[in-house]
């Protein structure tokens, strides 16, 4: 089964040329040419969520703030007439992932969400979790990279699928420990690009790729890089990643 897979940081501060309501049409219009089946997002705020329950009106969520009073999320949003939710959850990037709660130096509360999920087509499942690793903490990133180890490989033999902002580059500890578990479609899809995925001036050309989908058990047949601008504006200070793969 072909499933299209996007995620997409969608920037919670606001710019000149990135005010809400500007990139909230980029935004749709992405959506709109890609036509995912899976989007994992990150910084998604009060105002986004309500973008999104109008605009990705076709879509079931998986949805859980951060913080009780921390209101950004790393939802995860899927076609709800081809899959359906099994089981899902969430867990804080920390030592104690139960409950709320900051990773070692972390800036940020950071959570992972997953969800199984069952394909409507041939009744298959796969487990599809989204995150947001920390910007300020290496240590936190490490830990958040192997508790997403832990937590997918205890769930073996059924494919699964990785997205994120990881906030680090490919050579870096924590994406090679991921990469010890799973796939960077980047590397392994039949067409690929070698665009960058993250400017650090919103506007200006990209100067690194720290966002992700990662896969276990599904074969990625094209990776793209995606930005829907107006001008110099884009969608985000983070352009899509856009997999489409055979789960």
């Amino acid at each position: 089964m072909k499933v299209k897979i996007v995620t997409q940081n969608v920037m919670c501060w606001n710019t000149k040329g990135g005010e809400y309501f500007e990139r909230r049409e980029r935004m749709r219009r992405l959506f709109r040419r890609l036509d995912p089946d899976l989007i994992g997002a990150q910084e998604v705020t009060e105002k986004w969520r309500s973008y999104f329950d109008e605009d990705l009106a076709d879509y079931g969520c998986v949805f859980r703030y951060r913080g009780e009073k921390d209101h950004e999320a790393t939802p995860l949003y899927y076609k709800k007439d081809r899959f359906e939710v099994v089981e899902s959850g969430v867990f804080w990037l920390s030592e104690t992932p139960e409950r709320e709660s900051y990773g070692p130096g972390a800036g940020c509360l950071r959570t992972a969400i997953w969800a199984l999920l069952r394909k409507k087509e041939d009744g298959g499942v796969f487990l599809f979790v989204n995150t947001h690793l920390d910007n300020s903490s290496s240590e936190a990133r490490l830990l958040g990279a192997r508790l997403l180890r832990d937590f997918i490989t205890a769930r073996s033999g059924i494919p699964a699928v990785l997205t994120g902002d990881f906030n680090d580059d490919s050579f870096s500890a924590p994406i090679g420990s991921v990469k010890e578990f799973m796939d960077d479609s980047r590397l392994i899809a039949e067409e690929t690009t070698e665009s960058n995925t993250h400017s650090s001036t919103f506007g200006k050309p990209a100067d690194a790729s720290i966002d992700y989908v990662f896969v276990r058990g599904s074969k990625p047949l094209r990776y793209s890089v995606e930005k829907e601008c107006d001008g110099p504006y884009a969608q985000s200070d983070h352009y899509a990643v856009c997999v489409e793969a055979e789960i």
